[in-house]
């Protein structure tokens, strides 16, 4: 069976905390004019517009809303985001052929960002102050958190040109407390073929993944890239989206 043209896969891209659709901008022109169609979500627990503090679940609606205009489509979660496309392909969705964790955390039904990360620094006490690159936030009187400048040149955006750096730190947004608490109800990648992409240059302490995530893996890959590669090499992230949505069937997810 050959695999269907790229132009009609949808490249769903979804964001991670503190960031927003923008970090898509470079990846997305590439992929379109490769004649793959992308569409960005704007995750309501990054939007400053009301009063609600909007958590994973509420993440996950404004996924599976988007999936909602989709026939085929490949599904990339960057960061936090790999939680979020992971409950909100879970069933598993008709129209997601693929999963692609970018740089990801990728919890269980069960596990929250939270627990994942306690159970990381319990298994490797010593390796967490090993690490350098964590990142330190602030709280608003809101109760939304915001990443501290320099915090996030270091975790982020280390690998960039200092002005394209400068670029993402003024666009960085505040996030919700709860995408790290609120515990994932189901788990896509149990049904649906994925992709687990390491940043080899990733300077955050530690993978946010559940260890029964490695048995269900399709298959693991590198960029020689930071923790944010969609922003300091787009052209990358856009050739291994091409390439999995080309070496994919169909119905890879049935």
């Amino acid at each position: 069976m050959t695999s269907r043209p790229a132009r009609q896969v949808s490249a769903v891209l979804v964001h991670g905390g503190f960031l927003g659709p923008w970090i898509w901008a470079d990846t997305a022109r590439l992929l379109r004019a490769r004649g793959v169609r992308p569409v960005t979500v704007d995750l309501p627990s990054s939007q400053d517009s009301s009063d609600r503090l909007p958590g994973l679940h509420d993440d996950a609606q404004a996924v599976r809303d988007a999936l909602g205009g989709c026939a085929d489509a490949v599904l990339c979660g960057h960061s936090y985001a790999g939680a979020v496309i992971s409950e909100a392909a879970a069933g598993p969705h008709p129209a997601v052929r693929h999963l692609v964790f970018l740089a990801a955390a990728v919890p269980d039904a069960g596990d929250s960002l939270a627990s994942l990360a306690e159970a990381a620094t319990n298994d490797n006490p010593a390796g967490a102050d090993e690490q350098s690159g964590g990142e330190e936030i602030d709280m608003r009187a809101d109760g939304r958190m915001v990443m501290r400048p320099e915090s996030a040149r270091a975790a982020l955006f280390h690998d960039c040109p200092p002005d394209r750096a400068d670029t993402a730190i003024a666009l960085l947004r505040p996030q919700t407390p709860a995408t790290g608490t609120q515990p994932a109800t189901a788990a896509a990648w149990r049904d649906i073929p994925s992709t687990y992409i390491r940043c080899t240059q990733d300077r955050l302490p530690c993978e946010l993944v559940s260890p029964a995530y490695w048995e269900h893996a399709t298959r693991v890959l590198t960029l020689p890239a930071g923790h944010c590669p969609q922003w300091s090499r787009p052209d990358l992230v856009a050739d291994l989206l091409c390439s999995i949505i080309s070496s994919t069937r169909p119905d890879a997810a049935n």
